[in-house]
């Protein structure tokens, strides 16, 4: 006696159907917005760490200031700037000792790669040097200036 199997061995067009194009555009358009959303997300996340950068860069040239006025007897001339971290300034007032405290010119830029901007005495504590950022926009003299001053 035969046994004949109950599953159909022809391949059915049935069970071979696959997605249709409008299911592969929804498909596609979903995972688009997802991907959109995050590199959204990411973009305002990259802007927040660059400000963040700033104000540590900042804090950490105010310390290498004060180091600076303490080995030199006062902090670098507005003319010298921030240059006077990284070479020993020729012109008045030269300190009396020095040392290099920032590695090379990439130091002096900010986060957008934007040189930063010194000037003492400062505009709100005029004991005190002030750093300035250009910020985002990359012109200084904008709202979005960032200082070490800034309150």
């Amino acid at each position: 006696m035969k046994i004949q199997s109950t599953e159909n061995t022809r391949f059915s067009p049935r069970m071979a159907r696959g997605f249709s194009l409008f299911e592969m555009v929804i498909v596609m358009g979903i995972i688009g917005l997802i991907v959109g959303g995050a590199i959204y997300s990411m973009g305002r996340i990259r802007d927040s760490a660059a400000v963040s950068t700033a104000d540590q860069d900042m804090k950490s040239f105010e310390s290498a200031l004060d180091q600076y006025r303490n080995n030199g007897g006062a902090y670098p001339s507005t003319s010298q700037g921030l240059e006077a971290l990284l070479k020993k300034p020729t012109d008045a007032p030269r300190p009396r000792r020095w040392t290099q405290m920032l590695k090379g010119e990439d130091d002096l830029l900010d986060p957008w790669k934007t040189k930063y901007k010194y000037q003492f005495p400062g505009s709100q504590d005029p004991g005190r040097p002030e750093i300035i950022s250009a910020g985002p926009d990359l012109a200084f003299g904008t709202e979005d200036d960032q200082s070490n001053q800034d309150q």
